[in-house]
C-alpha cells in the first residue's frame, strides 16, 4: 500500500513541477525511475517532461521561422507571422498547463 501512495505521489510530482521546477524535475525522476521496479513512474514522468518541453521546442521552431522569413523578405507582414506565432505558442503553453495541473490531479486520486 505504502509503495501505491509512494508512486501516485511521485507521479503527480512530475506533472505538478511545472510550477516549481519545470523539465528538470521530470527528467532527473524519468533518468532515476528507469531502475525501478514501477514502470508507471518512468512513464509518467517521460509524459509530463516532453509535455513541459514542447512549448520551448516550439518557441525555438517559430524564432527560426522568424528568421528564415526575414532573411527571404517574404512577401508577407514578419509582425503579423509573429503575432500568429505567439498567439499558439501562448495557446499552446496554457493547454499543457492544464494538461499538467488535471493529470496531477488524476494521479493523486489513483484514476491513471
Amino acid at each position: 500500500m505504502q509503495s501505491n501512495v509512494t508512486t501516485r505521489i511521485v507521479n503527480a510530482l512530475s506533472y505538478l513541477s511545472i510550477l516549481f521546477l519545470p523539465v528538470i524535475f521530470p527528467l532527473i525522476v524519468w533518468i532515476v525511475a528507469r531502475a525501478s521496479d514501477d514502470p508507471t513512474i518512468s512513464k509518467n514522468a517521460r509524459k509530463a517532461f516532453w509535455s513541459q518541453i514542447f512549448p520551448l521546442l516550439y518557441v525555438i521552431f517559430a524564432i527560426l521561422t522568424m528568421s528564415i522569413a526575414s532573411l527571404y523578405q517574404a512577401a508577407f507582414h514578419a509582425g503579423a507571422l509573429f503575432g500568429i506565432l505567439l498567439t499558439f505558442a501562448l495557446l499552446i503553453a496554457l493547454l499543457l498547463f492544464i494538461y499538467n495541473i488535471a493529470m496531477a490531479v488524476k494521479m493523486l486520486l489513483g484514476r491513471e
